[in-house]
């Protein structure tokens, strides 16, 4: 039987996470999401495992809230947001060894991708083709939880309904409880589906209904009125947002609003939202113009997918605009709105590369090897 929680279950207060994306949501984005507010943990884009124990810098290449932690203080944003790390791989005692890693330097959780839709990953044996076996979800997750044993760090999986129908999403979602998994993302469409709508968020409530461990809700939840049907079709207390949180950055901090005062606020206007891509532009102002507008451009899309008339308008006008004076000045026309000159100055080349340091306690086993 399907879940369903009432209006007085509704507003009781429940988790909002930021979902990982890979080439959009990187830690400067996870740094100016979170100090909206709303936010109660984010995930990282993954690190692919294959057959190596991967060395420190290149999780510290994925996740640089890394560079903060401490043995007293797992990896957060500048605001406190707890940054889970996740692992894309299929091997289980690959991905267990690079979990160590992840645990050690300091990782709250450890998160195992089976939804990536990828064409590429899933023809090297990641992300949702795991989802044709739910005995390989298991093998993996449990790979990962044995390996982690000791440490105090959970591990997590997100997975999607299946990949070329839902047939085996139960059955893929016990293997992954059954392996250890503490808490299960997933996302309400198939991996032949992709992101076309819509999520079906009441085959989420079929998962919710038959597992023990917390299961978050993910996939088409734009605002208000999707996150209160997310919720009760899916019986989630929590959910994860992914374009949703690009779409309208204040989205989380609206909905946290509501359920600590019952007073729903109005839908972010442009001028907020332009406020908001401004923010992030400056902290990608030393990118050259190649770089940093085509992920503005990116981030407005998002606006505009979700039916933002303002974002639409705008996207059509400076799409075309390639340096960043041109296209800044186009996205804050008819606001007050005023642009640093950060954002006026051109920048034509990438910066040099900062070194990433090694941990202290980084040894030469932590060098890339063939696990035994």
């Amino acid at each position: 039987m399907t879940p369903s929680l009432t209006p007085q279950a509704l507003a009781r207060a429940g988790r909002i996470g930021i979902a990982p994306m890979e080439g959009v949501i990187d830690d400067i984005t996870r740094e100016c999401l979170t100090g909206l507010g709303g936010y109660d943990w984010c995930v990282t884009e993954f690190v692919r495992v294959t057959h190596v124990k991967l060395p420190p810098r290149v999780f510290k290449r994925i996740c640089p809230e890394l560079l903060d932690a401490s043995p007293t203080q797992t990896a957060r944003t500048r605001h406190e947001t707890p940054v889970a790390l996740q692992l894309l791989g299929a091997d289980p005692e690959a991905l267990g060894i690079n979990a160590r890693v992840a645990a050690r330097l300091g990782a709250p959780s450890v998160d195992i991708n089976f939804g990536c839709p990828a064409k590429t990953v899933n023809r090297h044996d990641g992300g949702a083709a795991l989802l044709r076996s739910p005995e390989r979800v298991f093998r993996a997750v449990e790979g990962v939880r044995k390996a982690l044993e000791g440490t105090g760090v959970p591990v997590t999986a997100k997975i999607r309904l299946g990949f070329n129908d839902r047939r085996l999403a139960l059955a893929c979602a016990q293997a992954a409880e059954a392996g250890g998994a503490t808490q299960l993302v997933v996302h309400g469409r198939t991996k032949q589906e992709g992101y076309r709508p819509p999520a079906h968020w009441e085959w989420i409530g079929k998962i919710t209904s038959e597992l023990s461990i917390p299961v978050v809700a993910n996939g088409d939840i734009w605002d208000m009125h999707c996150y209160w049907r997310a919720r009760s079709l899916s019986g989630c207390r929590d959910v994860m947002l992914g374009r949703a949180a690009l779409a309208d950055p204040f989205l989380a901090a609206r909905i946290k609003h509501w359920q600590a005062t019952g007073e729903l606020l109005p839908e972010t206007d442009w001028t907020q939202r332009a406020q908001v891509l401004l923010s992030h532009a400056e902290r990608c102002a030393h990118l050259p113009d190649k770089v940093m507008v085509p992920l503005l451009k990116q981030w407005m899309n998002m606006m505009r997918q979700s039916g933002n008339a303002e974002a639409e308008s705008r996207f059509q006008a400076i799409k075309r605009h390639k340096g960043r004076a041109e296209f800044f000045t186009g996205l804050v026309a008819g606001t007050a709105l005023e642009l640093a000159p950060s954002l006026l100055t051109s920048v034509t080349r990438m910066p040099e590369p900062a070194q990433v340091p090694e941990s202290p306690q980084t040894s030469e086993a932590d060098a890339a090897t063939t696990p035994a």
